[in-house]
């Protein structure tokens, strides 16, 4: 079968049709698991040693060509490919000059200065999103993100047909195409695109936004938070199933990034306390929010909206994130920028009086060059970052 449309920017879903039993065992995948000393290898002298055949597999995906001759080649080669490097060149090229390119203007003048060195930021309800997080924070030793997507694994693209490396890189373009348009992922999508088809999981995507921010891979393991909050490697059914890649950029120190699948409501999290334990050893943090489908807004999340509020140094996020109120100015410095107005009509219960009347003083509010959150047609995104006061 030949690929329905490849263009992030003018595709839609389409149900393609295909047994999911059946491509499973035409498609083994790459666990996700420790690497060997032998497969590190280096570019160049001095530089961080990273594993050259996960990093091969990423840059694939991502639509760029292995660093390896003899690695991925014959993938590389293919025409399927070739249009999908065509594409995805494109419509990142295009994404970057219309809103990655204005973000690290921003992050440079607005938010690096008041960051200042990150040991982790913690990303609630982030699904697959390193590269936001990344844009705007790309100093962080640890990035922890989570979300209801499972962790899931790499494809062994050198054992697909070409009919199932279009199906493939057809299911990555649908996943990817929401964040690169509207710069959020829809969680319907997702759990369709990631849960439903041969992507099993959130791993291809991740890799996929590591290889486009020149990141090479050092090692991914397959792991688990249990009841205590430690990460161990996989065996209990109960335990929150994690999954830890670290990374290197410009041969510069080695960062790492955690994805886990776990329910966030309070009762959840009162049945599985070890994600709240994990959560509070990472602290203090810095927390970025962003299309959070106003959860942080209703009592079902309390427990995650005040462990966020009293672990986290410095908030950044959208009006989907923790309510305005919750940020008294004994205790917080906020800036806003950008607008705001009343959330898209799906969430109609997350408009905020106080919000809006806080955007309304005159001079209160800096302006912002790029679209963010759930207003990406308007122009009409609302940033808010705040800034714990020191206490005496």
């Amino acid at each position: 079968m030949g690929m329905t449309c490849r263009s992030a920017s003018r595709c839609i879903p389409v149900a393609l049709g295909i047994s999911l039993f059946g491509l499973a065992a035409a498609h083994p995948q790459r666990p996700a698991t420790a690497v060997t000393p032998t497969a590190l290898s280096s570019a160049r002298q001095g530089a961080v040693p990273y594993d050259r055949d996960l990093t091969d597999a990423a840059r694939v995906l991502a639509g760029l060509p292995p660093e390896q001759a003899d690695r991925l080649s014959a993938v590389a080669n293919q025409p399927v490919w070739q249009e999908w490097k065509r594409e995805f060149d494109a419509d990142w090229t295009r994404a970057t000059t219309e809103r990655f390119s204005r973000m690290r203007t921003w992050r440079d003048e607005q938010l690096s200065p008041q960051v200042g060195p990150c040991g982790t930021l913690m990303y609630p309800f982030s699904g697959p999103d390193i590269l936001n997080a990344y844009l705007l924070f790309p100093g962080c030793r640890t990035y922890v993100l989570f979300g209801l997507e499972h962790p899931g694994t790499l494809p062994a693209l050198e054992r697909l047909s070409p009919d199932l490396l279009s199906e493939f890189l057809t299911h990555v373009q649908h996943a990817l195409g929401d964040l690169l348009v509207r710069n959020y992922f829809i969680t319907r999508h997702m759990m369709t695109d990631v849960e439903a088809s041969d992507l099993h999981g959130n791993f291809p995507l991740m890799a996929v936004f590591l290889a486009r921010l020149d990141a090479r891979i050092v090692s991914a393991r397959a792991l688990e938070i249990d009841q205590d909050g430690e990460l161990r490697a996989r065996g209990d059914r109960a335990a929150a199933p994690a999954l830890e890649i670290v990374f290197t950029r410009d041969g510069s120190a080695p960062q790492t990034l955690v994805y886990f699948r776990a329910q966030a409501e309070d009762q959840s999290l009162r049945i599985h306390p070890g994600v709240v334990r994990y959560l509070e050893r990472q602290a203090p943090f810095v927390t970025f929010l962003k299309s959070a489908s106003y959860l942080l807004h209703t009592n079902q999340f309390s427990v995650m909206r005040d462990l966020l509020l009293a672990r986290s140094r410095l908030i950044l996020q959208d009006d989907s994130g923790v309510p305005y109120r919750f940020f008294p100015a004994a205790e917080w410095n906020v800036a806003l920028y950008g607008r705001y107005q009343k959330p898209v009509k799906d969430f109609n219960y997350g408009f905020q009086p106080d919000l809006a009347k806080a955007y309304a003083v005159e001079n209160a509010v800096k302006p912002l060059t790029f679209s963010f959150g759930y207003h990406w047609e308007t122009g009409s995104s609302t940033v808010m970052l705040a800034l714990r006061k020191r206490t005496s």
